[in-house]
């Protein structure tokens, strides 16, 4: 072997490359030799890698690879599973990016990023925005996949025992050097096994429910998880050239503005993640090498990276001033609107952290290794302040859990549960990274062994998360809600006006109006938002007949018989049913579809029959779509059902219980367990025979 030793030879195997990375003093003397203005002028380097890559050192053929497959692939099967068709969960983001309303602050990078691919002529518009999210997931699992890689060949790099270097400061002798690992004698580490276990965390990561709920919509959570994960990519640049990294601190703080403005939470919790680095790297000031970066950067560079981002987030957040303001506005609904209000008003659902989730989905094995990945990297000096950004986003998921799922909008905490997640599959490889390494530094028998079935013990979590998302993500298939639309909107008569309640119905119209360019005819009078911007003004621009019930509307809060009667004169008028309204109004009532209509004058048992045995057949049609999907459309279920619950509580008042029985048996194939068909027949028969046995009773004679 040309006087090499076994040693030497089983070194060069475990790095994988031709030529091994060089060791970082040699790095640090090429660095000083170029000077730090041709460092950062002339040899730019990504932002992921945090530090500048010599020209000696080569990325083998498998990381390459791996790195590539690590975006390719979510990327791929996010695009398979985008929606092609309307969504209940894209609806707000929908009428935000496309019909340019001002909704809240956030989504100032998915406005401009949706109405660029809307000229895509590349399928409809719900694609060409769930195509944005779906870039946006590629580009965060490419800089994940570097974030993980040098996490872990930091964390395998030889350091001192902890305590001991403080332990022989204190009594004055000189610190002890790294010890080597054993069977590498310059403590060489593994570029390979490094790659393989990166790249399975990220698709770990990056196939889960969490992030493929995000990617296959428009709008969602994934921008703003993509650009918290670059912003702290970049910190990383910073905090190692703190002093000599001006262009790269004012692209951080423009980052972080831009961050902000696509997500608060995001953008907040990017900026504690960068922060808890910077005090991290400032413990490995007892380093030479590392006093200048400890030593912070000057004054002038903070100036100029908080301009950028307080410019950044300005021009990106204008919209949200500019867009009431604006004469041919397509609905003005104030600027007091935010994304919690609209989830406050969404489908209660429960909330639970990251750690809830993987330990459900996945196991409390991965969990537990992933406890013990962390908790290794901070012992380790060169992994400490790399890892101590997602140990802040772990807990600000912990402190701060966001919903599980909506129907209307996501939460606005669903950013920080996906870079929990990512967390957790950072700590997850550096754990098996850990163990692999034990187990091949041991040499006993089948030790090797042992540490392939760990390796593929961790590959099969990449396909538990993936089968899971397939069931919970996929949306490529999921047509109720357009058949919803067809039947609920589409099919009114013409100029209509309809009453609605819900704010999902609400924004489902609204968003069908803007991307299909369907009804517009059709007065839509959104009761929750009546109050807010221009709305009532608009609409009593658009009728005047709509006076007496925007009165009613702002004097007590619900309508009175005459200002309906008066609209449904001039107009077909549909409502949602509201509980609070008496007898009176009901009288007017009948079943249409998906919708009450609301009569002029009140209406007769022999008035309703015909039409209530009818309106079923709409509601067949959803039932229908709604059971040929592969995927539950959760979303369209729990509408249908709460209108089915309402209409059945109609017809009951009005007395045609078996009509109402009807509407339970077609709720029950919706929702078995729903206390309201479970009780609702036990509570009429209680009432039937109570109402028989009162009118059997004999009358006695005095």
């Amino acid at each position: 072997m040309g006087g090499a030793t076994l040693t030497q030879v089983a070194a060069l195997r475990l790095s994988g490359c031709s030529r091994r990375a060089p060791s970082p003093s040699a790095e640090r003397a090429s660095i000083g030799e170029r000077g730090p203005a041709r460092r950062n002028l002339a040899h730019p380097w990504p932002i992921w890698h945090g530090r500048p890559v010599s020209s000696g050192e080569k990325r083998c053929w498998l990381d390459r690879s791996l790195a590539f497959l690590s975006a390719a692939l979510p990327f791929g099967l996010s695009l398979a599973r985008a929606a092609s068709s309307g969504q209940w969960r894209e609806d707000l983001t929908a009428v935000r990016d496309l019909g340019l309303v001002a909704v809240g602050v956030g989504g100032g990078l998915s406005t401009a990023l949706s109405q660029a691919l809307s000229l895509l002529p590349l399928g409809p518009r719900t694609f060409r925005t769930a195509l944005g999210s779906a870039l946006a997931l590629a580009l965060a699992s490419r800089v994940l996949y570097e974030m993980v890689r040098r996490l872990l060949l930091e964390a395998a790099r030889p350091a001192p025992l902890p305590g001991l270097s403080l332990l022989r400061r204190l009594r004055g002798g000189a610190a002890e050097p790294a010890r080597p690992a054993p069977g590498s004698p310059d403590g060489a580490v593994s570029p390979r096994l490094a790659a393989v276990l990166a790249a399975i965390a990220v698709l770990t990561a990056a196939l889960s429910p969490t992030w493929q709920r995000e990617a296959t919509v428009g709008g969602g959570a994934m921008l703003a998880t993509c650009c918290a994960l670059v912003t702290v990519a970049l910190a990383s640049a910073c905090a190692e050239q703190a002093r000599h990294a001006g262009r790269a601190w004012i692209g951080l703080g423009a980052l972080l503005g831009a961050t902000f403005a696509e997500s608060p939470p995001a953008g907040l919790a990017a900026l504690a993640a960068a922060y808890a680095m910077f005090l991290a790297r400032r413990g490995l000031a007892d380093r030479p090498a590392d006093a200048s970066a400890a030593a912070g950067p000057p004054r002038r560079m903070l100036g100029a990276a908080a301009g950028a981002g307080a410019l950044t987030a300005a021009l990106l957040l204008a919209p949200l001033v500019l867009r009431p303001l604006a004469p041919r506005a397509w609905a003005d609904i104030g600027r007091s609107l935010t994304t919690g209000s609209l989830a406050a008003l969404d489908v209660a659902s429960a909330r639970t952290t990251a750690l809830a989730a993987w330990s459900r989905e996945i196991g409390v094995a991965s969990l537990l290794i992933a406890a013990a990945g962390l908790s290794l990297a901070l012992l380790r000096p060169r992994a400490r302040w790399l890892i101590a950004p997602f140990l802040v986003l772990l807990a600000l998921d912990t402190v701060l859990p966001a919903r599980a799922a909506g129907v209307l909008s996501a939460d606005p905490l669903t950013p920080l549960r996906s870079l929990a997640v990512a967390a957790i599959a950072a700590g997850s490889a550096l754990g098996a990274h850990a163990a692999v390494r034990a187990l091949l530094d041991t040499r006993v028998p089948f030790s090797r062994s042992g540490a392939v079935l760990l390796v593929v013990f961790q590959l099969t979590l990449v396909a538990l998360t993936s089968e899971e998302a397939g069931f919970a993500a996929d949306r490529s298939e999921q047509t109720a809600a357009e058949v919803w639309t067809d039947e609920a909107y589409g099919s009114l008569d013409p100029k209509s006006a309809i009453l609605v309640r819900s704010p999902a119905i609400a924004w489902r119209v609204w968003a069908a109006r803007i991307t299909r360019g369907e009804r517009p005819d059709v007065l839509v009078v959104p009761i929750p938002l009546l109050d807010r911007g221009q709305v009532a003004a608009s609409l009593l621009a658009e009728e005047r007949k709509l006076a007496p019930l925007l009165r009613d509307f702002a004097l007590a809060g619900e309508p009175s018989e005459f200002a309906l009667s008066t609209l449904a004169d001039v107009r077909p008028l549909y409502v949602e049913l509201d509980p609070r309204w008496s007898k009176k109004l009901l009288g007017h009532l009948n079943v249409a579809g998906i919708w009450l209509e609301y009569a002029p004058q009140p209406l007769g048992a022999s008035d309703r029959k015909l039409a209530t045995a009818q309106s079923i057949a709409p509601i067949r049609r959803v039932l229908e779509a709604l059971s040929v999907a592969a995927v539950p459309d959760t979303s369209t279920a729990a509408v249908l059902a709460s209108t089915m619950r309402g209409q059945s509580n109609v017809v009951s008042l009005l007395g045609e219980r078996v009509v109402a029985q009807s509407f339970l048996d077609r709720l029950g194939e919706l929702a078995l367990e729903d206390p309201f068909v479970s009780g609702g027949p036990s509570r009429r028969a209680v009432a039937g025979i109570r109402q028989a046995f009162i009118a059997r009773r004999p009358v006695r004679r005095r």
